[in-house]
Parts: C-alpha cells; sequence; structure tokens
C-alpha cells in the first residue's frame, strides 16, 4: 500500500504538491502513469534514491482528485445546477438555474461516483489490476468531464490529518471498540485521509458533501440516491468522519444529519483541537494549535 513509501515525509506542512490546477482528464492519466511507476520502483534498484517517495506525494495528493470532480458533477446532475469546466456551483444556486438532467444521467452519476471511489483506493492501495479498474472506470467517464477543472492548493490541517501513522493510529481504536461496517465522511477535506482509512479498516466508504467554510454549505448535501444507496447498512454501525475537528460544527451537523440513518453510529476524527466544543467519540490525536 502507499503508506509504505510515506514514511520519510515532513506531516507538518503541506507539500508544494497539494496545490493543483489540473483538468480531470490530466490527473487521471497522470495517476495511472504515477501508480505505474511506483509499482516499478517497488521491484527495481535503477531508480534513484527517494524516488519512490516523490512519486508517493505525487499520487498521494492527486488520487482525491478523482473523486472531488465525480462528487461535484454528481451534486449537479441530482440538484439541477450547470455542469462547467472550472465552477463550483453553490447548492444555493439551483433555484435559479433550475437545470433539468435526464434521469439517466442522474443514474449514471451515482455509479460513477461510486466507481470513483474505488477507483481511488485502489491507487492508494496500489492494486496490481490498477490498468483492468483504471480502463473500466474510463468507460464509465462522460468525455466532458475530461475538461473539468481540479484545483487545491496546500492545506497543512489536511495534509496533518492524512499521516498514515495517525490513521493507522485511528484504526487501530476503531477495530478494538467500534468495527464500523462503513465509513460516511465529509467530503472534501476528509477523502484524502477518508480513502486511507477506509483501507486500513476494509470496509465500504462514501462521502457526502459538507464543506461549511470553503463551499458555504449550510447542511450535508444527502440526496435521494445517497440515501437509498446509504440504507442498506440501516441496521448497521457507521462511522461518520471528519479529518479536523476545531470548533467541532462541521462534525456536529454531520453527525445529527446521518445519525439516524443507521442503528450505531459513531464519530471520529484524525485531529481533535482540545479547545473544540464538540468531542467525537474517536480521535487519533488531541493538540492545541
Amino acid at each position: 500500500m502507499i503508506d509504505r513509501y510515506l514514511g520519510g515525509v515532513d506531516w507538518d506542512e503541506a507539500p508544494p504538491e497539494m496545490g493543483l490546477e489540473e483538468s480531470y482528464g490530466d490527473i487521471l492519466a497522470q495517476a495511472g502513469d504515477i501508480l505505474g511507476r511506483l509499482r516499478a520502483v517497488a521491484t527495481s534498484a535503477e531508480f534513484e534514491p527517494g524516488e519512490a517517495e516523490r512519486l508517493a506525494v505525487r499520487l498521494y495528493v492527486r488520487a482525491p482528485a478523482l473523486v472531488n470532480v465525480v462528487l461535484n458533477y454528481k451534486i449537479c446532475v441530482e440538484h439541477g445546477l450547470p455542469l462547467h469546466p472550472t465552477v463550483y456551483y453553490e447548492l444555493a444556486e439551483a433555484r435559479r438555474y433550475r437545470v433539468e438532467h435526464p434521469i439517466t444521467e442522474l443514474e449514471s452519476a451515482n455509479r460513477l461516483f461510486r466507481a470513483s471511489i474505488e477507483l481511488a483506493r485502489a491507487v492508494y492501495r496500489l492494486d496490481e489490476n490498477w490498468e483492468r479498474i483504471f480502463s473500466a472506470f474510463r468507460a464509465l467517464l462522460p468525455q466532458e468531464l475530461l475538461r473539468f477543472i481540479y484545483t487545491s492548493g496546500p492545506d497543512r490541517y489536511t495534509w496533518r490529518a492524512s499521516e498514515p501513522a495517525k490513521l493507522s493510529a485511528l484504526a487501530a481504536k476503531l477495530a478494538a471498540s467500534f468495527a464500523p461496517d462503513l465509513i460516511v465522511a465529509a467530503a472534501h477535506g476528509s477523502i484524502m485521509p477518508g480513502l486511507l482509512l477506509a483501507e486500513y479498516l476494509d470496509v465500504p466508504l462514501y462521502f457526502v458533501r459538507f464543506s461549511m467554510f470553503k463551499r458555504m454549505d449550510e447542511a450535508p448535501i444527502v440526496s435521494l440516491g445517497d440515501e437509498v444507496w446509504l440504507s442498506a447498512w440501516r441496521e448497521g454501525k457507521a462511522l461518520l468522519y471528519d479529518e479536523d475537528v476545531a470548533k467541532g460544527t462541521t462534525l456536529e451537523l454531520f453527525a445529527k444529519r446521518l445519525s439516524p440513518m443507521f442503528a450505531q453510529a459513531h464519530t471520529a476524527c484524525s485531529i481533535r483541537h482540545a479547545g473544540s466544543l464538540f468531542k467525537p467519540d474517536f480521535a487519533a490525536k488531541v493538540w492545541w494549535d
């Protein structure tokens, strides 16, 4: 798995590689290329020292984009928003646009979203069948999405929360006392760490957009399609995850909306700031910052 090549990385400050402005098509192509090269490094002594780590960091920060863009595409289709290659619309704008997308596109968008999560998880696993998985995903992908632009900047809190050591420690705590059947994570910030946490726990993973500060969401964006898919776990145990809890408002509202959908639900984060008013059930690290 990718974590084996990230042990020597500085997890205090986000790397410049986290700053991206690339088309979805480029990110998809690069992810496949980097994954292939990283797997080659693992079985060869001909690469320069540190090459595996450099490739792993580049791959680690790109894999979340595979989910991020498709999640926003799904939301646009579900809520009647335009499809624009460079604009992430706020949900409140749906009342102004009222775009009618075909029901077939709605079904395809939800299927593609779930496939994007599995693709990104395969990337983090360094899956030996990655070429087949990438090929199957491309077959589902609308060509217009290849032009969509993904933009991100170095975010030290998301980066710190994505440290494999923290996620491994959190997974151990969860496995010992809760053992969730499913992880539902608050996107977009939780995508990078959520992918690795799900791999450590070996459980299904789902993302619901709730970005109070970057996207100005007032509540988790839960569609009928989300509710239908998540209903398969209504008798199970769900872990509701956000990577970084400062005040705790995001995770508290996330849990309030989603907890009733499951027989049991607990909250977790990678980092909880000691002064936060909301205290998740599980945290990998508690600190002042």
